[in-house]
């Protein structure tokens, strides 16, 4: 795995997602994303003219979901959308990881509802997570392995070019890590 390159690693993440049905991949994922929701839950800033639900209302309303409770899911999608598009103008690296949490959660619920949701704060034609991997949920992953590692997201092509911009070894140590959680959670469930 060492000399495995983040675009394979993405690629063999991929092949094993094709294995999984999607209830599981979105399982995973929410797995993989459950750690940094605390974070997101705890900022206090209001980042919208009519801020109707809290960031901790958005990320309990989030967790409902994933429970199985009642919840309004087109609200928590418009509000993480909003969250992610203000906090992503911020040049604070600490900052681009909640609003990256909150990109994936967003791209998350559109997953598991398997219906377009949609944002008043998005065009139509804007993505939520970067497309440089094969598929939704790997292009999620893709950000996520950035965003666990503290860090602004960057294109691993530019990373590699632009070194001093970003730690692109902790972004492969992470993707690593991303993909032995995906591939040994299924071994416990299983096994």
């Amino acid at each position: 795995m060492e000399d495995t390159t983040y675009p394979e690693l993405l690629g063999t993440i991929d092949e094993f997602a094709g294995t999984l049905d999607p209830k599981e991949q979105v399982a995973r994922l929410y797995d993989l994303m459950a750690p940094l929701l605390d974070r997101v839950a705890q900022e206090d800033e209001e980042f919208s003219d009519e801020p109707v639900l809290t960031p901790a209302d958005v990320v309990r309303g989030l967790r409902q979901v994933v429970a199985g409770e009642p919840a309004d899911v087109d609200a928590v999608y418009a509000h993480l959308t909003a969250m992610g598009l203000y906090y992503c103008e911020d040049q604070d690296p600490e900052r681009h990881v909640v609003s990256q949490t909150a990109f994936a959660a967003a791209v998350w619920l559109r997953l598991l509802t398997g219906r377009e949701l949609h944002a008043t704060s998005l065009d139509d034609d804007e993505d939520l997570v970067p497309p440089f991997a094969p598929s939704t949920f790997t292009q999620s992953i893709d950000l996520l392995a950035w965003t666990r590692s503290g860090q602004t997201y960057m294109f691993w092509g530019d990373a590699l070019t632009n070194p001093g911009f970003c730690d692109f070894p902790a972004a492969v140590r992470e993707l690593g890590a991303i993909h032995m959680e995906i591939t040994d959670s299924g071994r416990r469930k299983n096994g």
